[in-house]
């Protein structure tokens, strides 16, 4: 049986330099696969997630599907980002900007992206966030040995709480001790699916730098487009950061991939836009 060719990019999102920030796997498709495929490849690039892309109006407006090793999400950051950026370079690379509008299975996400001295900046327009209830405090304890902390790892006078720009991830506020933060709870999703949240994400209030895992706790992420949007939102709704105020997130130092991702919340209409830059690192054909 003759393979099918698959041309693809690897690129860096959120990353200050190649090798750092949150690889990627992209492809732009001629023709429909299934998602068993798409399942398939993503797992034979071993990145956290690729992204798979079809042309629905010229060069700007795609249909997109993002896989993790594990299963297609309805939404995700740094695969938009890492998308726009390298679209931008594939098909627009004289025009110091370019604009997309990607669509996913329910909704569309719009992004853009510029030039500047040979480097690429994304930008996603992750819309309004939306908040869940705070969790009482019996409950965040659960969920605070479920991450290997404690109560007095919580920041003070801030909640647990579920905020969502596309993908709920339960905020759990923390002023010490993010570098013993781990998954030791055999069922930990099956808990966050109690408080409406598909991941957690661990926030150091001080040192703005957040931690986030698979919910086996087995692959920590690198960087979470995704998770900076909620957490900027988080903190503009406690007032440890302004409307309009561009907030910096660390993130992937303890996987040795240091990340820097950019969010802000929007003061005219209260969207939230994260960026980043994208650093294209390698181009490829896979065979199947």
């Amino acid at each position: 049986m003759k393979k099918q060719t698959f041309p693809f990019a690897l690129v860096d999102v959120f990353a200050r330099q190649t090798l750092a920030g949150n690889g990627l796997g992209v492809f732009v498709l001629e023709q429909t696969i299934s998602t068993y495929m798409m399942l398939a490849m993503t797992r034979e690039m071993r990145q956290f997630e690729s992204i798979f892309l079809q042309a629905l109006e010229g060069h700007s407006k795609w249909r997109a599907h993002i896989f993790t090793m594990e299963e297609e999400l309805g939404f995700a950051g740094h695969p938009i980002i890492g998308a726009a950026a390298y679209l931008h370079q594939h098909f627009f690379s004289q025009d110091e900007s370019a604009e997309f509008e990607f669509v996913l299975n329910e909704r569309s996400v719009f992004a853009s992206s510029k030039q500047e001295h040979g480097n690429y900046f994304a930008v996603m327009n992750q819309g309004k966030a939306s908040f869940g209830e705070p969790l009482p405090p019996p409950v965040s304890e659960v969920f605070l040995k479920a991450l290997n902390l404690h109560a007095h790892d919580q920041a003070n006078d801030l909640p647990l709480q579920v905020v969502s720009t596309g993908l709920p991830y339960l905020i759990v506020p923390v002023q010490q001790h993010l570098d013993r933060a781990r998954i030791c709870h055999e069922k930990f999703e099956t808990l966050l699916a109690g408080a409406d949240a598909k991941f957690v994400y661990v926030l150091d209030i001080n040192r703005r730098e957040g931690r986030t895992w698979d919910n086996e706790g087995k692959i920590e992420d690198i960087a979470t487009g995704s998770a900076a949007g909620a957490a900027a939102a988080y903190l503009i709704r406690h007032q440890r950061a302004q409307a309009g105020e561009g907030l910096v997130f660390a993130q992937g130092s303890f996987v040795h991939r240091p990340s820097e991702l950019h969010a802000m919340q929007n003061a005219a209409d209260d969207t939230i836009t994260v960026h980043g830059q994208v650093c294209l690192v390698a181009k490829g054909e896979l065979y199947v």
